[in-house]
């Protein structure tokens, strides 16, 4: 035997023992992985009221929900909880024209507006509004590519207004926890 196995054993271990350590202390003092937070525990079945059931912020605010473990209904009797989706509204400004007065650049914002109350009427989340913009530089020589970007930008601010809902939501479960 070299003697490298046997010195490298200690320290492997104290690694270990000090990483093992760091995740209990970190899952005491309340720390949750991204997308780990728990929801309130009244929206273990949350059923989702939106303009139609097939929009894609429904399907946003659908995989948001079952990734932190609720079961979304499509049945509202069946629902413990309602998320109540109130408006949802995209808008697109010129903010930038050349010389000629042709559109440069633009602003595409995204609004929303929801709350979430149980399935006998109280307010789990008060009613909220959140807002999200992103620039777009219009390539007159790239139509076709600029329209693909938009529409990747749009699909970006939808997925991020619902990942800051969930954070107020997931906030609501700490206020009701108490």
């Amino acid at each position: 035997m070299n003697g490298r196995g046997s010195s490298s054993w200690p320290v492997r271990n104290l690694v270990l023992i000090l990483f093992g350590a760091a995740v209990l202390l970190s899952s005491g003092c309340g720390f949750h992985l991204r997308g780990a937070t728990p929801l309130p525990a009244q929206m273990a079945v949350t059923y989702i009221q939106g303009k139609s059931p097939f929009d894609p912020l429904n399907n946003e605010f659908r995989s948001a929900l079952e990734g932190r473990g609720a079961q979304v209904t499509a049945e509202r009797e069946l629902a413990t909880a309602i998320l109540r989706i109130l408006a949802n509204r995209t808008s697109t400004e010129v903010l930038t024209v050349d010389s000629a007065g042709k559109a440069e650049e633009y602003e595409i914002r995204q609004t929303i507006r929801f709350d979430v109350i149980t399935a006998d009427s109280q307010i789990l989340v008060v009613e909220q509004t959140l807002s999200m913009n992103r620039y777009l530089r219009y390539v007159r020589t790239n139509v076709l590519g600029t329209e693909r970007e938009g529409e990747l930008i749009r699909k970006e601010l939808q997925r991020g207004l619902v990942n800051l809902a969930m954070l107020r939501i997931t906030a609501a479960a700490g206020r009701h926890a108490d």
